[in-house]
């Protein structure tokens, strides 16, 4: 990459190019997203993609060096913008046959067609073990003979890492530079790994070394301003991370792109000593002579609280006798009661969070089950769970630079993404991002059985019953994924197994470290796995011998996620390549789901019917959660307007 192009890269990412749409603009924008989806690109696809394949004999016989020159033909032809129509779908067929004689995979049809859709910049729906490590390798050595770096998001360090060694070859035949970034690499090599044509990151990496960019670049605040500062100073230059986001390519787009577009990345600093610790546990003290419904009320659905008239006057009356002045401004002590009420009553152990073996609390994920490594709650709340479970109180973090994931990935020009269950998110794919869903077919017919769904009064009935399955498949040997809400129903399993001397794995936040062997064996005969979310594991659950005889793998779900789409996530792990396999979901009315978003409908169950309570809590946690995205895409949409970077 040249310095002037570089240069250019660097302050050109930071212009967020999304739209601002008002009045008509609205509903004609989501009507075009409406069409756009529902076109037939799949016959089109189907099509290119046999096109590819009969032209495998030719390519097949190119020897090495013919090979090498026939790929810098179509590089070529990239830079010029000319690899379009018979020549675009040789160069896919020069990158399947670098697969072949690389890494010893030949891409499958459907794998074909799913690497065009994202070269195409729409989001491929694939449904779990149809191989999409090698669909994004197939469709990033393509986007990547443009010149242009091209990132490749991932869920974890570990499967950064492990795609990127893989597919190393394949890029390497294609003549492009491969590497990755984890939370080990160093600055140095990050300045080089960011500038060659691929690049495997986490989001969390990728965003955080943006905003460590920006902070370095200071307060300039526009394109103008950059590129004078820029050129008049090669060390800052040659100190960019991130020279520009031209193309991107996104594995588990719904969890990334819509579960956790409300989350904002933060940089921060951190002061050794908390100054304010004894004032979060003075408000804890103050807490715990609240009482609940009389005082205060809880908003069980948004993990709320608000005070009551009485509580008010309560909390006056408790703090009128202060001598230092500080809890007798209502306000303030208000605030930090309620996030003492609110760490206390609403926030749970090994469901929210974890406390590390360092005693430190650690944020779950509630979409994916991981732990989200240094990140805090803000505005007090972090600190009240602290003093909450007795731990070291750390600081408030100064914010240097934020920025959120929806309004970072709408500055990539051409954006692809994978992801097993896509569809239901369609609308806001459009909205958000202008990036249409493609739903490609499987390999191999799927003949996953979806067991009925058994509803139950209590949840001790539940997980009884839920027992009693897991033993009688277990003794026919049939393997067994049991999917948990939290890490605490995942412990809670595992004692029940242990009393009754049935051997089983557990994956959940705490031993994530260990998921990708514990996946791995799910599919041998006789094993039992207990895992929270199985949101973008991404490793094939293979199944062992004389699994398929037995029916394949069975999932057991134990509660309804707040999406559907995570439900689909987990039942997706049965039934891979058309192999056999099993699925049921266990309910209860006293599941989180009910309690928090059907509170008046699940004592009801029997009259509403149990899988129509689950549609109806779904849709009321997913409604909230799109309100929420909306909110921060509006104040996306400000920043945009306000701040030119």
């Amino acid at each position: 990459m040249t310095a002037a192009a570089e240069l250019y890269n660097v302050f050109d990412a930071r212009r967020v190019k999304a739209p601002e749409l008002k009045g008509l603009d609205i509903p004609a924008h989501a009507a075009t997203g409406w069409v756009k989806n529902r076109r037939r690109v799949l016959p089109r696809l189907k099509r290119q993609a046999e096109l590819i394949e009969a032209m495998e004999p030719d390519v097949q016989k190119l020897a090495d060096a013919k090979f090498k020159e026939e790929v810098e033909e179509v590089r070529v032809l990239a830079r010029l913008g000319r690899l379009q129509d018979e020549k675009l779908l040789y160069a896919f067929a020069l990158a399947r046959e670098a697969a072949v004689r690389t890494i010893g995979k030949r891409p499958y049809l459907v794998q074909l067609m799913g690497a065009m859709a994202m070269h195409e910049a729409a989001v491929a729906e694939m449904a779990t073990g149809e191989g999409k490590t090698l669909t994004a390798a197939v469709g990033a050595s393509i986007m990547a003979l443009s010149g242009k770096p091209v990132h490749i998001i991932t869920v974890n360090d570990y499967l950064v890492q492990r795609d990127a060694e893989l597919m190393t070859p394949l890029y390497r035949m294609m003549g492009h530079k491969a590497g990755y970034v984890i939370h080990d690499t160093d600055a140095v090599d990050r300045i080089d790994i960011y500038r060659r044509n691929v690049v495997y990151v986490t989001s969390k990496e990728l965003v955080a070394d943006f905003l460590r960019d920006q902070i370095m670049l200071g307060t300039l605040r526009s394109s103008s301003a950059t590129a004078v500062t820029l050129l008049g100073g090669s060390a800052m230059r040659s100190s960019v991370l991130v020279p520009g986001l031209a193309k991107v390519i996104v594995d588990e787009a719904d969890s990334l792109l819509i579960d956790e577009a409300v989350t904002p990345l933060i940089i921060s600093n951190s002061p050794d000593d908390e100054p304010n610790a004894e004032r979060y546990r003075a408000a804890t003290t103050l807490a715990d002579l609240m009482i609940k419904n009389v005082d205060f009320t809880i908003d069980t659905e948004v993990r709320q609280v608000e005070f009551t008239e009485q509580g008010r006057d309560h909390l006056d009356e408790i703090c009128a006798s202060d001598t230092s002045g500080f809890w007798k401004g209502s306000r303030r002590r208000e605030e930090l009661v309620q996030q003492a009420l609110t760490a206390k009553h609403c926030f749970h152990r090994d469901e929210h969070y974890l406390i590390d073996p360092d005693g430190k609390v650690q944020i779950i994920d509630e979409f994916t089950g991981r732990v989200m490594a240094d990140r805090s709650w803000r505005h007090g709340l972090h600190q009240a769970i602290e003093i909450k479970e007795d731990v070291k109180v750390t600081a408030d973090k100064e914010n240097l630079a934020r920025i959120s994931f929806q309004r970072f990935f709408r500055q990539y020009p051409e954006m692809g993404g994978m992801t097993g269950t896509a569809w239901e998110s369609a609308p806001e794919f459009w909205q958000i991002y202008t990036r249409p869903i493609v739903k490609i077919p499987t390999n191999k017919p799927c003949i996953r059985t979806q067991l009925p769904l058994r509803f139950f009064d209590k949840a001790a009935d539940k997980y009884e019953a839920i027992m009693e399955r897991i033993i009688e498949l277990n003794d026919k040997g049939i393997p067994v994924l049991v999917g948990t809400r939290s890490v605490y129903a995942s412990e809670d399993l595992s004692k029940r197994l242990t009393a009754l001397g049935r051997p089983h794995r557990v994956l959940n936040a705490a031993q994530n470290a260990q998921e990708a062997n514990v996946i791995a064996e799910a599919g041998q005969i006789g094993k039992i796995t207990v895992a929270t979310n199985m949101a973008g594991r991404g490793t094939d659950i293979h199944l062992g011998r004389g699994v398929v005889e037995l029916g394949g793998l069975h999932v057991i779900n134990t509660e309804p996620q707040p999406s559907g789409r995570i439900d689909r996530q987990l039942y997706g792990r049965a039934a891979r390549q058309g192999d056999p396999g099993c699925a049921q979901t266990f309910a209860s009315a006293e599941d989180e789901l009910f309690i928090r978003h059907a509170p008046r409908f699940r004592k009801m169950w029997r009259a509403i019917g149990g899988q129509r309570l689950i549609n109806l809590a779904q849709a009321r946690a997913e409604r909230l959660a799109r309100f929420n995205r909306k909110q921060v895409l509006r104040s996306d949409d400000w920043m945009d307007q306000a701040v030119p970077f």
